[in-house]
């Protein structure tokens, strides 16, 4: 099959074995792929990623330097099964999964030579994580249930009340992603922040109550804030500086959710935090739970999804479309198409 493969950094398309199906588990063709901020740590920091990921442990990571096929954002066609499974779905069907295989240890979909990602023609899924897209949705928009799933579980962790205003700080997929939930569920104000003006523009097709450009004013400072009496700040950028930074914006007893992924070390001065009494949740993934209800919720229009997908690359175009990805500006989720 052809893949795109990364190896330290090194992007490239290349022909490489079909992936064979262990017991429990389904082949499947890659229909789209997100591209995920978490994929272009790996190829941008490779170094870092590995030693980070070999230090922490986790399902999720990428500790090793061989090649790997990257992409964990998908929709996927059954295309046949391995041995020791109910088959309960039939050949041909939309499904979209956690991107796991259940093996002993387990395998991260993306992030291992043994578990080629949706940067490829074909990919295994595990069986009994596989979820059929309900008739009628798109599977471009149903590759999007795993990054939308990651706001939902932010958003959850916030534990957020009719009292609190919300703050997202970045407005990324990520950032778009916790903005989508939060007017899912009913949450507002929303007031959302990033430099981008292509970005602020998404952040209000998906329901941001009031835009703000940092380099203007202090997200943290607006008046719409200040008419609610809690204050939740969602930090959707991963870079170093932004959390101490955040810590004197803050205002008395916020609770900041860290869903940002920074790689490098960090500078926090905790006094800050401790005079304010801030409480800071840091957040990884999702539940299974929240996985299933985020494709129901893509496929009943409570996740309205459709404005974020701003690109759709064919595995040529990935190599040049991580470099323009550098330098983002407007650009929302975009979706690698092995078949196009």
């Amino acid at each position: 099959m052809r893949a795109v493969l990364m190896e330290r950094g090194r992007l490239w398309v290349d022909e490489i074995p079909d992936p064979e199906p262990g017991p429990g588990e389904v082949l499947v063709r890659t229909i789209a792929c997100g591209v995920c901020g978490s994929d272009l740590h790996a190829v941008r920091h490779t170094d870092t990623f590995v030693a980070t990921s070999r230090e922490a442990g986790g399902a999720f990571k990428l500790d090793t330097f061989d090649p790997v096929v990257l992409g964990h954002e998908f929709c996927a066609e059954i295309l046949d099964y391995g041995p020791d499974c109910a088959r309960t779905l039939p050949v041909g069907t939309h499904v979209c999964a956690p991107p796991m295989l259940l093996r002993k240890p387990p395998a991260a979909v993306g992030y291992s030579p043994l578990a080629p990602g949706g940067f490829g023609e074909r990919m295994l899924l595990s069986e009994p994580l596989l979820l059929p897209v309900p008739g009628g949705l798109d599977a471009s928009l149903a590759a999007l249930t795993e990054p939308m799933a990651v706001g939902l579980h932010a958003v959850r962790k916030a534990r957020l009340t009719a009292q609190d205003a919300a703050v997202v700080v970045g407005c990324g997929p990520v950032g778009l992603a916790v903005i989508t939930a939060l007017k899912a569920q009913g949450f507002g104000p929303v007031i959302a922040s990033d430099f981008s003006p292509g970005r602020r523009a998404l952040a209000q097709t998906q329901g941001a109550d009031i835009l703000v450009d940092p380099a203007e004013s202090d997200p943290l400072q607006h008046s719409e804030r200040r008419t609610r009496s809690g204050c939740v700040v969602f930090e959707c950028v991963g870079v170093p500086g932004m959390l101490d930074q955040l810590f004197l914006s803050a205002p008395q007893d916020a609770r900041l959710v860290v869903v940002g992924v920074c790689l490098e070390p960090d500078t926090l001065r905790p006094l800050i935090a401790i005079n304010k009494e801030l409480n800071v949740q840091f957040v990884l993934g999702y539940s299974t739970e929240e996985f299933a209800e985020t494709l129901t919720g893509i496929a009943d229009g409570r996740f309205r999804i459709e404005p974020l997908i701003t690109d759709r690359v064919p595995l040529e175009q990935v190599e040049a479309t991580f470099a323009r990805l550098a330098q983002p500006e407007a650009a929302g989720k975009v979706l690698v198409e092995p078949g196009a």
